[in-house]
């Protein structure tokens, strides 16, 4: 098992700013549409809050609903990815999947947004839940290669949608609890329901 310290180095300055700008037109993008709605967001508008031009929007996102989605791609954050890959910080997968999870959830108070405008949009915009579904299926490819890369071998497609379906509803579940309890933080809600979900697998004690 390897420890967080062996971890590959952090970004680079290009690639953090990359990264900003990817998450700045994809929050920009849900505020426009919970505040105008779908059809009368354009790209234009996201793009013209972020401080960018329509062409530099098109290096990140393909169509707005895209933007609204987000970077999928990005599970946890590098750093994160990179002592997972690792095999850390435990060595135990599940308990690792959800460390990397959770540490995605920083800044809380900008996750907390995110999550709100997400469920507000989905309730109000059938065509986003969809394109969130179908993001899901890309999750599912992008979870297969970080457990490849874990393991040192491919992974079968089956327990990669095993794994992404799994953390999808812990991560789901406990972001909407964490909205119904502001007290506890998003990172401590994805653990809680991790275990709830370890408890699905308790050996009922031996009775004498």
């Amino acid at each position: 098992m390897s420890s967080p310290t062996r971890a590959e180095p952090p970004i680079g300055l290009r690639e953090q700013k990359k990264r900003k700008t990817r998450l700045e037109l994809c929050m920009a993008a849900r505020r426009l549409v919970v505040a105008h709605g779908l059809d009368a967001t354009t790209v234009e508008d996201i793009a013209k809050v972020v401080g960018v031009s329509p062409r530099t929007f098109f290096n990140y996102y393909d169509t707005k609903l895209d933007a609204i989605v987000g970077p999928i791609e990005e599970i946890g954050t590098p750093e994160a990815r990179a002592v997972f890959v690792a095999g850390g910080p435990s060595g135990v997968l599940m308990t690792d999947l959800t460390w990397l999870f959770a540490s995605a959830f920083e800044p809380e108070e900008e996750v907390r947004e995110a999550i709100s405008l997400v469920m507000e949009i989905v309730k109000e915009e059938p065509r986003v839940f969809a394109s969130f579904m179908a993001a899901g299926v890309q999750q599912e490819a992008v979870i297969g290669e970080l457990l490849s890369a874990r393991a040192g071998a491919p992974v079968t497609p089956e327990f990669a949608a095993l794994a992404a379906g799994v953390m999808t509803n812990i991560v789901t579940r406990a972001a909407m609890s964490a909205t119904a309890d502001t007290s506890k933080s998003l990172a401590a809600a994805v653990q809680d329901h991790c275990a709830m979900a370890a408890r699905m697998f308790d050996q009922p004690a031996e009775r004498n």
